[in-house]
């Protein structure tokens, strides 16, 4: 499996014309390959490796399949030399330089996947015996830079989301989608939003214009929300989330359908893993400067390198500091970040690193979108349509404060050839206040924006939560077939704390086409229900990835013991509910993967999430199941950077909650919907300078068992809400290529379409569709003289034709304007 027939493979992007003589020393047998579908992660990530001694060639070999890199050499070259072999996690680069200790062999990267091996001095590639001296024609090395960590380019080929150890996304059973910190530079994200934009079956809820938390539906469902493979805060009621910083990202990755198997208790739609900045060894100098819409002021800065001599103790500080307007009258936005981490690797075998996360944010405002009256929005037949930047609540009275911080240790250690544990451990803190007045529109009256009732309230919530994940990984081989075995144990633990206020009715009219403030007093209501929660689970795993010859067969199983102490105080009493949850999850997949690249998939998987709350009998609800059938196909060509990826899905949810018939206060666990769909995704870069991203998703949702409420009215047969038939996506970018000043000039243009949704189960609130575009433009000022080097430039320009839309609308006072035009302009140096 890691080698590929010698006559189909050349050096790649060869200085000099060698591309030709390359194609005809394969043809006669004298270039040797040694490949599988690259990793272009691993270029600068961390591996664990076990090469035995022996042959040099054969430690080649082992070494490409399990860096996931194509390794090139002469035949005659590596002839008769031994290898002391390599054994313990290391950058490629290392373990490299261990593989081909006492060779006298070097190195080079010729391109970001593709890694060739030659003696110190030029390589000749004459005619033979009598050929003439004219014609001989040297490799000379290609030394090609790489981003500061993470898959370099748009076109990720490793996550350590879908297997938890790092293994290529090609033999990973079920989609999985991963946006590098390239493809966040060249697109403008700003936010979390922005950065899944582009990617199928992601839906963002509520828009991006929310200081609060980002909201997504992957898949129909809310999904898990990751950081660095350990689950985030959520609180009781989901306030108690963190607002993570796409600036301290290498990658947001998302892995589609079931999760349960490795990371637990989660809805089956997926989980969104965001993955941190960690230091390097290499030197990162960058501060950033950026201006925009909504007088918008931002400075940023990301430092990093090492600390002494030897390369030991490396270090990365990440901040930002922003402030800035938003679409909405009286709603803005203050925001302070920053990140120091801090790795010892005393040797190869060892790595620890140290890390924390402090962010405050303060809004006026409310922190988010104001909730807006259907009419005026969603409706303009009868009433006018409200202006964009509509705010209904009141500036002296609507604030969100926001307070996020996190300490943890990421540890890594190599026992022997075969074994080696890492240990995962984060406590994290986040408080959210949040108090707002919204419009309400009771039953029977009138909802006319021109004269609305409102009421205030506030709904502060803080979470603490300590989580841990211990892995023992094993790489060894029985038979023909090699293994990737991934033992693991993980435990979490959180604590809420949540209360929600009385509800004060403002009984004086509101004009939100000419609105009045202070009409009326406002002070914060009286807390009218108070919520403490405490959340346990336990979970124990195993997951073997078994390769022969081409096959990669997955198979997991996990068992976790999830535990819920609910505690409600409200004027109808005190009531304390005690869940004890327990549940075995599995699943497994089958992966060929064909020489030229295209590896084809089929998969299983299950899920389970505990349910909170009880019936009219008092006792406590199961938890919800899902289980889900996937096949796909994905070609990933050698040498080449592009990704293509299609998965044809049926997704199904059981034990959900629906009104109970004998008493429609209460809910019973008799529901089910089932989501059937297919998902298209490819990057590419197609040509020098030129690249695509191109998605699409259709999505086939539906509610197929269901109780009828109190007026006979059931869900059955309806679609899932923020679920859209259809979605699909289109950005291509250029970087002219010339030796002159406009060598520095890229550009790129993309198209956004979100199909038809509805914001409720009931299918009451109907959203047209809607086509967005955006636009960048960037500059690197080393194009017009080298002693610019480092700085660039860059526009960015998000809803580019200012495309007025409503994004959300969940009930009569429950919508929202999509996001208007924003423009960015971002100056950056880097040393």
């Amino acid at each position: 499996m890691g080698r590929i027939n010698e006559k189909n493979m050349i050096f790649n992007r060869l200085k000099n014309g060698t591309a030709v003589v390359a194609l005809v020393l394969a043809a006669g047998g004298l270039l040797h390959v040694s490949a599988s579908t690259p990793a272009v992660a691993q270029v600068q990530a961390q591996t664990g490796f076990t090469i035995p001694d022996g042959s040099l060639s054969g430690a080649l070999t082992t070494f490409g399949r399990q860096a996931d890199l194509q390794v090139t050499y002469l035949a005659s070259v590596v002839a008769g030399k031994a290898s002391p072999g390599f054994s313990g996690t290391a950058s490629p680069q290392q373990a490299l330089s261990a593989i081909l200790q006492g060779s006298g062999l070097v190195y080079t990267f010729t391109n970001d996947r593709t890694v060739a091996i030659s003696a110190p001095e030029p390589v000749s590639f004459g005619a033979g015996g009598g050929g003439d001296a004219d014609d001989t024609t040297f490799l000379e090395p290609v030394t090609v830079t790489t981003s500061a960590g993470g898959n370099v380019g748009i076109v990720a080929t490793a996550s350590g989301t879908g297997a938890k150890s790092g293994l290529p996304i090609k033999d990973t059973p079920q989609a999985v989608n991963v946006v590098t910190r390239d493809q966040m530079d060249i697109q403008g994200s700003e936010t979390v939003v922005q950065a899944l934009r582009y990617t199928p079956g992601v839906v963002a809820q509520y828009g991006d214009a929310d200081a609060r938390v980002d909201w997504f539906s992957v898949r129909g469902f809310r999904p898990g929300r990751y950081l660095d493979g350990l689950r985030l805060p959520f609180g009781a009621r989901g306030y108690a989330q963190p607002k993570i910083e796409p600036y301290g990202l290498e990658s947001a990755e998302v892995l589609k359908g079931p999760t349960s198997v490795l990371y637990g208790q989660n809805l089956p739609g997926g989980l969104i893993n965001m993955v941190s900045k960690r230091p390097r060894d290499e030197e990162i100098r960058e501060v950033e400067l950026q201006a925009g819409s909504y007088d918008r002021f931002q400075t940023a800065f990301d430092f990093g390198g090492r600390l002494n001599d030897e390369g030991t103790i490396l270090y990365r500080l990440t901040g930002l500091g922003r402030i800035s307007d938003t679409q909405y009258n009286y709603v803005d936005e203050k925001k302070g970040f920053f990140a120091p981490s801090l790795t010892f690797a005393p040797d190869d075998a060892t790595s620890l690193t140290l890390y924390g996360q402090y962010q405050k944010v303060k809004s006026n405002g409310g922190g988010g979108f104001p909730t807006l009256p259907a009419n005026g929005t969603l409706y303009t037949d009868v009433y006018p349509e409200l202006p964009r930047d509509t705010f209904v609540g009141e500036p002296d009275y609507d604030k969100f404060e926001l307070v996020q911080t996190w300490a943890g240790y990421e540890l890594d250690h190599e026992f022997n050839d075969t074994w080696a544990v890492k240990q995962n451990l984060r406590y994290a803190y986040v408080n959210a206040d949040t108090q707002r007045v919204a419009p309400v529109c009771l039953a029977g009256m009138t909802c006319d924006p021109a004269a609305l009732m409102r009421y205030a309230w506030a709904f502060p919530e803080r979470s603490h939560l300590f989580t841990v994940d211990n892995q023992a990984i094993g790489t060894f081989s029985l038979g023909e077939t090699e293994h990737s075995l991934l033992l693991g144990l993980d435990y979490s633990y959180e604590t809420s704390h949540f209360e929600e206020s009385q509800l004060s009715i403002i009984t004086t009219p509101f004009d939100a086409y000419d609105p009045v403030y202070g009409a009326t007093p406002i002070s914060r209501p009286p807390a009218a229900m108070r919520i403490d929660q405490e959340r346990s689970q336990l979970g124990l795993y195993a997951q073997d990835q078994i390769e022969w010859d081409n096959f990669v067969w997955t198979l997991g199983g996990r068992y976790d013991w999830a535990d819920t102490k609910t505690r409600t105080r409200n004027a109808s009493g005190d009531a304390t509910v005690e869940q004890n949850d327990g549940k075995f999850t599995w699943r497994t997949g089958l992966v060929y993967n064909f020489d030229n690249g295209i590896s084809p998939y089929a998969g299983y998987s299950t899920s389970f999430n505990p349910q909170s709350g009880t019936d009219r009998n008092g006792n406590p609800f199961n938890p919800t199941t899902g289980e889900q059938f996937e096949v796909g196909l994905r070609y990933v060509p050698f040498n080449e950077d592009i990704s293509v990826s299609v998965s044809a899905y049926q997704l199904t949810q059981n034990d959900v909650l629906t009104p109970d018939p004998a008493n429609i206060n209460y809910n019973t666990q008799t529901g089910e919907v089932r989501l059937r769909g297919i998902e298209v995704e490819g990057k590419a870069e197609l040509t020098d300078g030129l690249s695509l991203i191109a998605s699409y998703a259709y999505t086939d949702s539906k509610i197929t068992e269901d109780n009828p409420d109190a007026a006979g009215a059931s869900d059955v047969g309806n679609r899932l809400a923020f679920v859209p038939r259809h979605q699909a996506s289109l950005w291509l970018d250029y970087t002219v290529q010339s030796d002159t000043a406009w060598g520095g000039l890229s550009f790129g243009g993309g198209a956004r379409y979100m199909g038809q949704t509805y914001g409720d189960n009931a299918n009451v609130y109907d959203i047209p569709d809607y086509t967005l575009f955006d636009a960048a433009i960037r500059y690197d000022f080393a194009a017009i003289d080298q002693k610019y080097d480092g700085l660039t430039g860059s526009l960015n320009v998000s809803n580019l034709f200012d495309k007025k839309y409503v994004s959300t609308c969940i009930a009569s006072t429950g919508c929202n304007w999509g996001d208007g035009r924003t423009i960015y302009g971002t100056l950056k140096y880097s040393w």
